[in-house]
């Protein structure tokens, strides 16, 4: 009976074997899927070092998603996510919008400068977001979110010289952070395409890094008005958020950088796996 043996061992190896494949082949998937998807929803490069989808369910885990500057800014990215933990019931990623129950951000880092007149964040907020495609080259629908909660901890804003008012380069500890009900404006739950998530979070963190840095008055008041600016292109429910933010640039700063709550919380970034991507590579 020892061949019946063998035979059933090298059974359960082609087995683990082809599980195995097929677990790095959807994490290659779920990674590729999420750089197309953003730099398209951007408009400019972005790309995510690696994603791992849990084999017992519920969480992804995205490392290193670098979203470069706009044209003419020097810095190479304005802003990078370091960890990033998604918690997501699978079934819902097939969804339109995917819902996302909580979003972890940890390390996330963001670069504000000037050129222009202009700030990076506004040029960003400008850009033009192009048809997002599959790996094939063909063109696909894109993505919306629905997230509950999203988290962010241990977050630095840089402030680059150039800003009027600003001589030397400025780094600011944001501790932590909490936006909610994001692309779930007044409960219609339309979603929120990536560009406007990765928006909100990085005008939250530019207006919280500038509430808690020794700014000169020019400098806040500049902040002040250009953040102001694109939370109302983020929409009335994004702007009317700001009233929560406490201090003294989110009382000067007429709309809203999040729904925004100094808090804690546990999370994930949840995305998405679409068709016709099967031949993603990472």
């Amino acid at each position: 009976m020892k061949w019946v043996k063998r035979i059933v061992v090298v059974c359960v190896l082609l087995i683990v074997v082809a599980v195995v494949a097929v677990y790095l082949s959807l994490n290659s998937i779920v990674r590729s899927v999420i750089q197309r998807q953003a730099s398209a929803s951007l408009g400019v490069p972005t790309t995510l070092g690696s994603a791992r989808l849990s084999l017992v369910g519920g969480n992804v885990q995205l490392d290193d998603l670098l979203v470069s500057s706009p044209p003419t800014f020097s810095a190479p990215q304005i802003f990078s996510l370091g960890g990033i933990a998604v918690a997501v019931h699978y079934g819902q990623l097939t969804g339109e919008p995917i819902h996302i129950q909580q979003i972890t951000i940890d390390h996330p880092a963001l670069v504000i400068e000037q050129t222009g007149g202009t700030l990076n964040l506004k040029s960003l907020m400008d850009q033009m977001p192009q048809t997002p495609q599959t790996s094939g080259g063909q063109p696909t629908q894109p993505i919306k979110l629905v997230i509950d909660e999203l988290d962010l901890n241990g977050a630095e804003v840089t402030f680059m010289p150039g800003i009027p008012g600003l001589d030397d380069k400025m780094q600011v500890s944001v501790p932590s952070l909490t936006l909610k009900n994001i692309g779930n404006a007044d409960g219609s739950e339309n979603g929120a395409a990536i560009k406007d998530v990765i928006m909100q979070v990085a005008t939250a963190l530019a207006s919280k890094g500038a509430d808690g840095a020794k700014l000169p008055p020019e400098v806040k008041m500049l902040l002040s008005g250009q953040l102001g600016g694109i939370s109302q292109q983020l929409g009335a429910d994004f702007s009317k958020q700001v009233s929560g933010l406490t201090g003294s640039l989110g009382k000067q700063v007429p709309g809203n950088v999040g729904n925004l709550i100094n808090n804690n919380g546990q999370g994930a970034i949840q995305q998405l796996f679409g068709g016709s991507d099967k031949n993603a590579k990472k």
